[in-house]
């Protein structure tokens, strides 16, 4: 096989691993305030992030231009990112083979497609796959500016990084690794400065702004002792903790191999990119948490799956001496990832099996043209309200009339529209409905909780819709529930007006 295809095939491939089956979980509310931003109009989009959540708004804005072009549904919102994670495997793949010839190309990219934190963000509406594609993108650049030394590549790789930080913020850290193993091979460090200041100053009224709205993060959990389990595993191995300890045995056995037989040049560069790309970026990361407030989460590091993978990569092929043994090392992580590919596409496998879409896709089915729709406005385990079902999939209410709207997203220049009072609700209703479908929690006697990837627990409490102040400003209405329909974690409720009004 010829070396320059392999890129491209394991990029393809990592498509379309990454794109099987993402449409299938629900969205949730991270993704579904990708939608509501996305889905405005642009001046509206642009003033959102003036003011908040602009570390999104890059993604967002390209979101925007896709769904005018594409539409909206869980497909569309999640193929960018999976298209951007092919990018980012055929970038590793080239860089490892620029280092270490075409059997760590292979490995680095076959473990970057199957990675569970990659495979996860195939499925996630998130800036965090274009943010892995950056980083493994500027490791290339660095690379080649390294090896080849034109200027043309450190001019590509100052633009990078600025267009990196704009996408992800915490990008930035990779400009920081990369002049640990600038400083490491003792190459064109004037020329990496020159680059790394100029991606920095073309990024700067961004980081401004971002600092303006720190806020944003403020709801993150201290660090307490379930980090170091966060680190060692669900960093880059979430559900999937027996590949976490398998890529731990192949770095320690590559490394005591690489000890006996010695390392190439091109090893030692990789090595160089490698143990700093992902090091140093969790080392600012804890550290500023540490002395601060706690801006670390298991997600946030996405980006640094390019470095480990090229660091196991690595390591597999000096050990997987022949392409049969390659294959079965693959076989095993194949077997050991499976748990956590198979739990990341099931329809509520997002966190706290959110079900947004289901309920969405009830609604349609469901409910007929000339109905009305609300939202019961308060509810234990969200910070939102169901409303966000119709955030994500505004498709969902089309020809409805939606008498609990308070104040739509983009008037509120917020992520979220808002709810009308129950008691303003009920007299819509009763003056423009015959038919009112309310989506309200799910009925529960006894209160339960479940423990969330960020490190909180998510607390279901006892909900009866008929204790509600909607139901009773909607019962003086003269409205009577007919049917209901549970979902997951929500319900649809069917009410009718009496025929006595």
């Amino acid at each position: 096989m010829r070396a320059w295809p392999l890129p491209l095939i394991v990029g393809g491939a990592a498509v379309f691993v990454g794109a099987a089956f993402s449409w299938v979980p629900s969205f949730w509310w991270d993704e579904a305030a990708t939608v509501s931003a996305a889905n405005r109009p642009l001046g509206a989009l642009l003033e959102l992030h003036a003011q908040r959540d602009a570390v999104h708004g890059l993604h967002n804005l390209l979101l925007h231009w896709w769904f005018s072009l594409a539409g909206i549904s869980e497909f569309t919102a999640r193929i960018p990112g999976a298209v951007a994670l092919g990018v980012g495997a055929a970038a590793i793949t080239a860089t490892g083979h620029k280092l270490g010839g075409p059997r760590v190309a292979v490995a680095s990219g076959v473990l970057f497609a199957i990675t569970p934190r990659v495979t996860w963000a195939a499925t996630e509406a998130r800036s965090y796959a274009f943010a892995i594609a950056g980083a493994a993108l500027l490791t290339l650049l660095l690379v080649k500016a390294l090896t080849a030394g034109h200027t043309r590549w450190w001019v590509a790789y100052a633009l990078l990084a600025a267009v990196s930080t704009v996408l992800f913020v915490y990008s930035a850290t990779v400009v920081l690794a990369h002049a640990v193993t600038v400083l490491l091979l003792s190459r064109d460090r004037v020329r990496f400065a020159v680059a790394a200041v100029a991606g920095a100053a073309l990024s700067a009224p961004f980081m401004v702004l971002a600092s303006t709205q720190i806020q944003q993060v403020s709801w993150i959990p201290p660090l307490d002792a379930t980090v170091v389990r966060t680190i060692l595993v669900d960093q880059w191995f979430p559900q999937a903790p027996w590949a976490a300890a398998l890529c731990a045995v192949i770095v320690v056995a590559g490394g005591v191999v690489a000890v006996r037989m010695g390392v190439t040049p091109g090893e030692r560069m990789l090595l160089a990119v490698a143990l700093p790309g992902f090091a140093v970026p969790m080392t600012v990361l804890l550290a500023g948490s540490l002395v601060s407030r706690n801006l670390y989460l298991d997600r946030y590091l996405s980006f640094t799956v390019p470095a480990m993978v090229l660091l196991v990569g690595w390591a597999l092929a000096r050990v997987a001496t022949r392409w049969w043994t390659l294959l079965v090392v693959f076989v095993a992580l194949a077997v050991a990832v499976s748990p956590a590919y198979i739990a990341q596409r099931q329809p509520f496998g997002k966190a706290g099996g959110m079900d947004y879409s289901a309920v969405a896709d009830r609604l349609i089915e469901v409910s007929e043209a000339g109905d009305c729709v609300a939202f019961e406005p308060t509810i234990s385990w969200a910070p939102t309200s169901p409303r966000a079902v119709m955030d994500a999939r505004p498709d969902s209410v089309v020809g409805l009339d939606d008498v609990g709207l308070g104040r739509s997203a983009a008037e509120r220049t917020q992520l979220w529209s808002s709810d009308a009072a129950p008691s303003e609700s009920a007299v819509r209703a009763a003056a423009r409905c015959t038919v009112l479908w309310v989506i309200a929690d799910r009925e529960r006697d006894t209160p339960w909780k479940l423990w969330h990837p960020n490190n909180v627990w998510w607390r279901f409490e006892p909900y009866r819709f008929t204790d509600t102040e909607t139901f009773h400003e909607l019962a003086e209405a003269g409205f009577e529930i007919t049917d209901r329909d549970a979902v997951h974690r929500l319900q649809l409720i069917r009410l009718q007006l009496g025929q006595t009004q």
